[in-house]
């Protein structure tokens, strides 16, 4: 009789474990349940840095709409924090404070990391590249996955995007070459020096949060810069003159701390990689080609009495040209230098180019 009551408990001991190890893991339909659901349930946080001020069409378009694109997309399980004006941290630490958790999510101005990992990047602010930043973007979209697998070792590539051509903004009206001479032009970085002292200008690097109060208090005469992001620095008020150039285009990359992507459910992993990290690269290049148009119109009707818009002649255009053609070999000079194959990177970018239907710039 006992033996037969030892035998009867023992059944009814592995059952129940049987029950609660299936209720445990999954149902009949393979949905995960209890411990495991809580886990699956799990919402994680995002914080954004926008190191452009919260009236800027980077926060408005662009991280403003992606923050309710991830929050629907993700059915709540990701909750972003978007912060405005640099709060987190300034354009020029983007990468590293992206690498060391300080946020989560940025779009990363290439040329402020010359001397970085990023610097086959660098490859894209070349004087006249690209007219435009549709061009630039599928170029160097296509460039990322020839060239970017070291780059984005140690963050997750989200995306590229590039701004549209950068022109000339200055204090006093800029009408070729003779113009520059003795000038003080803003650059991004140290990479399109030789192009502006070529010129017959003076250098000045300087990340965008400084432009405006530098051309107020004439630490510089002109800047680089594009056409769209001018207008939410109200550049119009300190550098009354645009002169059309076309000068340049400058690449932006998303990137995406990798230890919070590694930590996310795989379904989360595969939404940001098939649509989210897509979504808001294409957000940055669609705002800079949308609001082209009106943001010409815009500096117009501010500098009306102040100042004007200049187209130049084609022979000055040449001669800007011309004279800027040195700094794409000087580029492979120093990518050779940085140990990487120089050659082949730029026989690829020049077949980019030319697939991409755009021809020689000089």
């Amino acid at each position: 009789m006992k033996s037969i009551m030892r035998t009867r408990l023992l059944g009814s001991l592995i059952v129940l474990t049987i029950l609660l190890l299936s209720g445990c893991s999954s149902n009949a339909n393979g949905e995960l349940n209890d411990e495991t659901n809580e886990k699956t349930n799990e919402v994680f946080e995002l914080n954004v840095n926008n190191y452009t001020p919260s009236t800027h069409f980077f926060a408005t378009e662009i991280f403003e709409p992606w923050k309710e694109s991830v929050e629907e997309k993700t059915d709540g399980r990701v909750k972003v924090n978007v912060y405005h004006g640099g709060t987190l941290g300034d354009s020029k630490s983007v990468l590293q404070d992206v690498k060391g958790g300080v946020y989560e999510v940025a779009t990363m101005l290439v040329p402020y990391f010359y001397d970085t990992e990023m610097f086959p990047f660098t490859i894209g602010n070349l004087p006249f590249a690209f007219p435009d930043s549709k061009s630039a973007t599928t170029v160097l979209g296509k460039y990322a996955d020839m060239y970017g697998d070291e780059a984005f070792k140690d963050i997750v590539y989200m995306g590229m995007a590039a701004t549209d051509a950068y022109e000339m903004f200055s204090v006093k009206p800029i009408k070729g070459m003779e113009d520059f001479k003795g000038k003080k032009v803003r650059i991004p970085s140290k990479g399109e020096a030789s192009m502006i002292k070529a010129w017959g200008g003076v250098p000045v690097s300087m990340p965008t949060e400084e432009i405006y109060e530098s051309l107020q208090k004439g630490v510089i005469d002109a800047a680089i810069y594009t056409t769209s992001g001018s207008i939410s620095y109200k550049l119009f008020e300190v550098a009354p003159n645009l002169t059309k150039m076309g000068v340049t285009t400058t690449p932006l990359i998303a990137i995406m701390n990798k230890g919070f992507y590694e930590k996310l459910p795989e379904d989360i992993k595969q939404i940001f990689d098939d649509e989210l990290s897509p979504q808001l690269a294409n957000l940055v290049t669609e705002s800079y080609t949308s609001l082209l148009d009106s943001s010409y119109k815009k500096y117009e009707e501010e500098v009306q009495g102040k100042g004007e818009i200049i187209t130049l002649t084609a022979d000055e255009t040449n001669k800007l040209r011309a004279a800027a053609k040195s700094r794409w070999d000087e580029w492979t000079e120093e990518a050779t230098k940085k140990g990487y194959p120089a050659e082949e990177m730029m026989e690829d970018f020049k077949q980019l180019r030319k697939d991409e239907g755009l021809d020689s710039p000089f």
